[in-house]
């Protein structure tokens, strides 16, 4: 009987998987919409404090297309621009959308997609909820005075 009992116990460990990394999580398949996007710390837009940046960039998404695979649409070289025009202060923006292929690997809550060009991007899975932090994502510049301040942004996106 003792037998018995060890031969289920090592067939029961042997035959068990750890699906907590494994690519093909269902849980990711299909498209990821902007939910939000911050600054680390405030920004003077139009003359009001914000860290809220999301209007500009209420395209961006991400469409996971296979278990290795997808698409992701989002606002690149964010940059924010104040200058004195005749006495006046006066802001511009500056961004561009890209849509970049990629592959990604999943360990756990952590997805890490790369792009054909060797660059990569890392997500956290929470839920329904994806989390990309880019540092040095946006550049808020000072003409007059030709400085620059890099923050951080923070992109939310929730699946569909």
């Amino acid at each position: 009987m003792k037998k018995f009992i060890l031969l289920l116990l090592v067939i029961s460990l042997t035959s068990c998987s750890n699906n907590d990394s494994n690519n093909s999580d269902a849980t990711l398949a299909g498209v990821w919409k902007l939910k939000s996007l911050t600054l680390d710390s405030p920004i003077v837009v139009n003359g009001v404090s914000t860290t809220n940046i999301t209007d500009i960039a209420a395209d961006s998404q991400i469409n996971f297309t296979s278990a290795t695979a997808g698409r992701i649409n989002y606002m690149n070289d964010l940059g924010y621009f104040s200058q004195t025009v005749n006495q006046n202060l006066e802001y511009s923006t500056s961004s561009s959308m890209v849509s970049l292929p990629f592959t990604f690997v999943k360990n756990n809550n952590v997805i890490t997609m790369m792009n054909d060009d060797n660059g990569s991007m890392t997500a956290i899975l929470n839920n329904n909820t994806l989390t990309v932090e880019v540092q040095d994502g946006m550049v808020v510049g000072d003409l007059d005075t030709n400085t620059n301040e890099f923050h951080k942004i923070t992109y939310v996106f929730t699946k569909q």
